[in-house]
């Protein structure tokens, strides 16, 4: 009986242990089988949108929307979930094996969940993060610089996968740092770690996060699907956590000096007309509103259309418009988007939604970085919300068009570091690049990790007249010289002073508020030569 027992046991663990993880609806059922699609059951189950932690599934209800919920394999409890965290974690005294399993479901819970379920706000600025040093820096500028420009709203971080000490000192940094530039408007909310969703190649893609991390936060922070009506009019603005903003975003565009993708074209019509003609209506939006989202343009054309199979992609959704998209329209609407992406809560839920759902497959097509922002193209093309597409929102790449750089080029060279019109400058600053003139440079991978501290000294403030100085740049490191284009001269100047004053307005307010006086480094003495001199001027 003993040796029937233990075989038993044997086999129970074994089956605990093998059971594979799959996408359940909210009655346990799994949606790995549902719709129409041509692809096999087991190519079905291979991508159901699943996360590990742990040992447990964090899975996603029904398309129609049940809460992104967590089960366990061999604990069945319900679960804390979610978090718009404003107090440091708890110290933990108890180190039994239930208070580890506490710990665990503490990991998302918070004193504020309820907070959205019952209040609105018109604007929600959101960003998804890790649980890095280097992100946080990025996110103590971030809150800042949204604060500094007056932005209307709430601003919440989505950090993911953090393990049990990053997550104590996320939140001991948000309480005592953050949270206190603006309280009750500045958030945290922590998510699993999506970045190992099950698909064709095994290694961990960390760019899931942002569509799963949203999603998330819409479920269990403001209660999507069930309390939609009380956010649906909202405005969420998603952003990257490299993204300085130097202007306010509205829900209006009216009357604006914004420049958008369809603008050429709209102007080129106007001057073509003659005297009594109909002044033609522009085929752009300029309000957000339900039905018409707004995204920023970036470099990579349309290959989130050539690029992928949209049969494969939308398996479990066909027939998707996207299979016979012209070119012409995803050039007009659909044209190499990414963040800011600006839509009211309606529809960045029903993007979301189908983001992270198909976001898995097209990785498998195109297992590269731009997977994240080919999934979102795709989402948004699959249901038929139609972007008007901005190309004054952001400032990120010198050498690509689409971007703000026409609102750089059109001030003067000896105004475009310190004497810069505020009204021209582009909403956002993308510093996910290097920038250099002369000795002067600034990339986020060099800046020291420390930088917003107390002993950390500020960064040396580049000259007025550098567009004007010079007409290459030594890089750091190898000290190679390179010439600089013309046209971006100018372009780089403006990335150099400006990601400098930033970064150096950030770092004065975290020493003002959190240091002493006496010892605190004020000095403007870091910079990334030893010697600033240009061979040139030896």
């Amino acid at each position: 009986l003993l040796h029937v027992f233990l075989v038993s046991v044997l086999i129970v663990s074994i089956s605990i242990i093998a059971v594979p993880w799959t996408l359940l609806d909210e009655e346990g059922r799994p949606i790995a089988h549902r719709g129409t699609g041509d692809a096999s059951s087991n190519q079905r189950n291979h991508h159901s949108v699943t996360t590990h932690l742990k040992k447990r599934n964090v899975y996603l209800s029904s398309e129609t929307g049940g809460n992104l919920t967590m089960t366990a394999t061999q604990h069945q409890r319900d679960t804390p979930k979610t978090v718009l965290d404003s107090k440091p974690a708890p110290e933990r005294k108890n180190h039994s094996n239930s208070a580890k399993h506490r710990d665990e479901d503490d990991i998302y819970s918070s004193s504020n969940t309820e907070y959205f379920h019952t209040h609105s706000s018109p604007y929600h600025v959101i960003f998804s993060t890790g649980c890095s040093t280097f992100q946080d820096w990025q996110s103590y500028v971030f809150f800042y610089h949204v604060l500094k420009s007056g932005q209307e709203g709430h601003v919440t971080r989505i950090a993911s996968g953090c393990n049990r000490e990053q997550l104590d000192d996320l939140k001991q940094i948000f309480a005592t740092e953050i949270e206190s530039m603006n309280p009750q408007k500045h958030h945290l909310h922590l998510t699993p770690d999506f970045s190992r969703v099950p698909k064709r190649d095994r290694k961990p893609f960390k760019y899931f996060n942002k569509p799963f991390g949203v999603r998330h936060w819409m479920e269990q922070a403001l209660g999507y699907p069930q309390n939609h009506e009380l956010h649906d009019d909202s405005v969420i603005i998603l952003l990257d956590p490299d993204q300085i903003m130097l202007r306010p975003f509205t829900n209006d565009f009216t009357g604006s000096s914004e420049l958008w993708r369809l603008g050429v074209d709209h102007r080129k019509k106007l001057k073509k007309l003659k005297d009594g003609d109909p002044i033609p209506r522009p085929r752009y939006k300029l309000k957000v509103e339900h039905g018409s989202p707004f995204s920023q343009q970036y470099g990579y054309g349309l290959q989130w259309m050539n690029k992928v199979n949209p049969d494969y992609v939308f398996q479990d959704r066909l027939p998707t418009p996207v299979a016979n998209m012209t070119r012409q329209e995803g050039f007009d609407y659909y044209m190499a988007m990414g963040p800011p992406y600006v839509a009211t809560a309606k529809d960045m839920w029903s993007i979301v939604s189908t983001w992270s759902d198909i976001v898995p497959r097209v990785h498998d097509e195109y297992p590269h970085l731009l997977a994240e922002m080919f999934g979102y193209n795709l989402a948004a093309a699959h249901l038929g919300l139609r972007h008007t597409v901005a190309h004054s929102f952001a400032v990120s790449d010198v050498k690509a068009g689409g971007e703000g750089w026409k609102l750089i080029d059109n001030v003067p060279s000896e105004d475009v570091c310190h004497n810069f019109p505020k009204s021209e400058f582009p909403h956002v600053i993308h510093y996910c690049q290097r920038y250099y003139l002369g000795k002067w440079f600034i990339g986020k991978y060099k800046l020291r990790k420390d930088f917003i501290s107390c002993r950390a000294p500020l960064l040396k403030v580049p000259p007025d007249d550098l567009a004007l100085k010079y007409t290459s740049a030594v890089m750091p490191g190898d000290g190679s010289l390179k010439e600089i284009n013309p046209k971006q001269v100018k372009e780089n100047a403006f990335m150099v002073c400006a990601m400098i004053d930033a970064l150096n307005a950030a770092a004065k307010y975290y020493k003002d508020h959190h240091c002493d006086k006496e010892t605190a480094n004020y000095e403007y003495s870091y910079v990334f030569h030893k010697d600033m001199k240009m061979p040139s001027e030896e």
